[in-house]
């Protein structure tokens, strides 16, 4: 965050050098460092008088010359120097401009969720990234899933639609719910209710309730879906009857972002009955199936190995 905000700081002084600046860029410097500081945690015990400090950087930036070059010098040292200020107190900087600024949710081992401005609901699974913006604008309504897991439940508005990027993939929908899986050499779109556009460089897909897409290097491939409650792992408490361990595993796959290897793949046709109440741990569910089947689980950073 602080490098690229750096980035756009160092465009705009380059604007201020060059003489092209707007006068709506000149007021986002004017007002960069009262909107930080008003915004940042200060304490003023470690960091002293936050009036006197800012004070003393905003006379850097605010006083008047007759001379363009000492303005431009002005903007340089002034900016830059609260950054580095900024950067030694710990602050997170976060640029302000004519845009919504772009939040990033990010998960460990526990899922989280969050209500977009519209009110979209998003929830994202165990070591998963999702970047969004604080407040939509313009005609679409978009967000980006950097990696792992998650289910959408978008609001409806067909005047604005909701864009996901995933990978090399957009998907695209009015008002609709869907699971979006993004691994290193796959993606997956998988629908539960509404139609739903997904589409890449090359090729073009539509979705309808119980259909799934596979984007690979290959292209995508179109599947149907009978097993949809998989794709419910974002609920509190999960209930399955009678089902496959495969079919265990691929939830818990979906909810804890963790890959389950068999060393003998015969297992996986074995049936259990199984309850998962609320935000259980991984480790707690192990156990439940340990105790069902006796299998043995071998637990490591993004995997774990099942033996009998």
């Amino acid at each position: 965050m602080v490098n690229r905000t750096k980035g756009y700081l160092q465009y705009l002084i380059d604007k201020v050098e060059e003489n092209t600046i707007s006068a709506g860029e000149k007021k986002l410097l004017d007002d960069y460092m009262q909107y930080e500081y008003d915004q940042a945690e200060w304490d003023a015990a470690k960091m002293g008088s936050k009036e006197k400090v800012s004070a003393s950087i905003y006379q850097q930036i605010s006083t008047p010359t007759q001379h363009k070059k000492s303005v431009r010098q002005y903007y340089k040292y002034a900016i830059a120097a609260s950054i580095a200020l900024l950067v030694c107190l710990g602050i997170e900087l976060k640029l302000q401009s004519s845009a919504s600024k772009i939040y990033s949710l990010s998960t460990s081992s526990s899922l989280d969720s969050v209500v977009l401005n519209d009110g979209s609901t998003v929830y994202l699974a165990a070591h998963s990234i999702l970047n969004y913006p604080a407040q939509f604008e313009g005609q679409t309504r978009e967000v980006s899933l950097i990696k792992g897991n998650a289910f959408f439940k978008v609001t409806k508005d067909p005047a604005h639609p909701f864009i996901i990027t995933s990978g090399n993939i957009k998907t695209k929908v009015l008002g609709t719910s869907f699971h979006i899986s993004l691994e290193k050499d796959r993606s997956s779109v998988t629908v539960v209710t509404g139609l739903v556009h997904v589409s890449s460089k090359k090729q073009v897909v539509i979705l309808k309730p119980n259909e799934e897409v596979v984007a690979t290097k290959a292209g995508f491939k179109k599947l149907k879906v009978t097993d949809t409650y998989l794709y419910h792992w974002y609920e509190k408490d999960i209930e399955l009857n009678n089902v496959s361990l495969d079919k265990v595993f691929t939830l818990l796959k979906f909810k804890y972002g963790i890959q389950f290897n068999p060393e003998n793949k015969r297992i996986l046709d074995t049936r259990l009955t199984l309850y998962i109440k609320g935000d259980l741990p991984l480790q707690k569910i192990l156990s439940q199936i340990n105790y069902i089947t006796n299998l043995k689980f071998k637990t490591y950073e993004n995997s774990v190995v099942v033996n009998e």
